[in-house]
């Protein structure tokens, strides 16, 4: 077998719909893109690369990504992302573990790349403008590869400190795409998908979807762009996190042919869900829970969590829906545990975080905790905290959020075992809050730091390390 035939076939049925649109290219259609791979290939093989090989890659989002990661994967061999903001000591460790073969990389990557001697030791440093100039006479080669045949590892910081390596071997790349195209009704739109990570663009490409790429910045000029694409390129579904959400609706982005919503990657706050039921009344908004390991897990319409979670005082969407078919779930008592043929593998490199995280069953099947606490009643599931944090001290947030009407705060216990609120916009409003939840012993305010992926979730650790002005006495 081998993932990319997925691509491969949805490219000869319909070789000029458009595949890809980035605000620095413009739309690219399936055949361009097909021809794109054909020359990442060929640039490949120029460098010795053959079936099993891994390669590193650090470059640019622009049409080469997408043309260099089907094309390695065409040929056999595994593409290795790394988060460049990982620690110098984990990256090197990540380069010891993959023993990648080639580095693709632009102009920051390879400034990044020479700041670690394991990244200049890779026998082939070649740079991703490349492909766009590499002659290809041959047509794009699919290798047959066995189903667990590493398609793309990605390492991420693990809770551990040290890197953990997610696998997607191309069986598991296969069914996830499967899966996702089911449960998020991925065909059922003919026109373009709206895209903020790069890996449902692949998902994309496999379906047959063109995908409307937005880098990492979210500027409003290419918001604009996107709201000014010609009808026939205008999407009609996308996929994001709550933070992304509201950057929409706060620049007044029209998206008029949004039909599909689907949200997840952090809590959302209800007020946010209702403002997008008001941006885009035609448009059916799905509450999505899972993670980059198991990804979905369950699902629920917005409308119905939002008024679930209004009516038991939550001002956070805290209903979650109920799991999909594909996902097996055990709800323990402090954290849900699920499996099902999307959900990835034990991590590669880290012991560490397959003990915390993975567990394998008689049957064979590996589960993975979600390291989420969840509950489960008569409506579904309930999301109910982090399992690091004890739930008492989480009600006690949601009821301060539901009092402040606003979720830019969090609770935590100093090393004395003593709660403390910490957060944004507190100045003048301590007396009032020891008034009402009298537990809280100190309040300081202090600038929230959220995670580098969705830009929702609050880094707790980054925001008590920035924050030291909340140590004084």
């Amino acid at each position: 077998m081998n993932c990319v035939e997925l691509f491969s076939k949805r490219a000869n049925a319909a070789p000029k719909q458009m595949a890809l649109w980035l605000p620095s290219t413009g739309a690219l259609p399936f055949d361009e893109l097909l021809t794109l791979c054909r020359r990442a290939q060929s640039l490949c093989l120029s460098y010795g690369l053959q079936a099993g090989d891994r390669v590193l890659f650090a470059g640019s989002l622009d049409p080469s990504l997408y043309a260099l990661v089907l094309g390695i994967m065409g040929l056999g061999a595994s593409v290795v992302l790394v988060e460049p903001w990982m620690p110098m000591e984990h990256i090197r460790h990540v380069v010891n573990l993959a023993q990648p073969k080639i580095f693709f990389a632009g102009t920051f990557g390879k400034l990044w790349g020479m700041r670690v001697a394991e990244i200049r030791k890779i026998p082939h440093w070649v740079s991703t403008g490349k492909v766009f100039r590499q002659s290809a006479s041959a047509p794009f080669h699919i290798e047959s590869v066995d189903g667990e045949a590493p398609g793309i590892i990605t390492f991420t910081s693990g809770t551990t400190g040290k890197p953990k390596g997610v696998v997607r071997s191309q069986r598991y790349l296969i069914d996830q795409h499967e899966v996702v195209s089911q449960s998020l009704a991925v065909d059922s739109l003919p026109g373009s998908d709206l895209c903020i990570f790069a890996n449902l663009a692949l998902a994309n490409l496999g379906s047959g979807r063109g995908s409307v790429i937005i880098p990492a910045r979210w500027t409003e000029k290419v918001l604009a762009q996107v709201d000014a694409l010609p009808a026939n390129l205008q999407p009609d579904s996308m996929a994001c996190g709550p933070a992304f959400l509201l950057e929409l609706i706060r620049k007044n982005v029209r998206l008029a042919k949004m039909k599909s919503i689907h949200v997840g990657g952090a809590l959302t706050d209800r007020w946010i869900f209702e403002e997008s039921f008001n941006r885009w009344p035609e448009a059916h908004v799905t509450h999505t829970y899972g993670s980059s390991e198991a990804e979905p897990v369950a699902l629920s319409d917005a409308k119905k969590s939002v008024a679930l979670s209004r009516e038991r005082g939550f001002f956070q969407t805290l209903h979650l829906g109920q799991p999909i078919s594909e996902i097996t779930p055990a709800i323990e008592k402090d954290a849900a545990w699920v499996t099902g043929r999307h959900v990835s593998p034990a991590y590669l490199g880290n012991d560490s975080e397959n003990l915390i995280h993975k567990r394998i069953d008689p049957q064979g099947r590996v589960w993975h905790c979600m390291g989420d606490r969840v509950e489960a009643d008569a409506v579904g599931w309930w999301y109910m905290g982090r399992s690091s944090q004890s739930l008492a001290d989480f009600k006690l947030e949601q009821a301060i959020y539901t009092y402040l009407q606003s979720s830019s705060s969090f609770v935590h216990r100093d090393a004395e075992g003593r709660l403390v609120l910490l957060g944004e916009k507190l100045d003048g409003k301590r007396a009032e809050i020891k008034a009402n939840f009298p537990e809280i012993e100190s309040i300081f305010q202090l600038e929230i730091v959220r995670d580098r992926r969705h830009r929702a979730r609050i880094d707790r650790a980054k925001s008590l390390k920035k924050g030291t002005q909340w140590k004084a006495p």
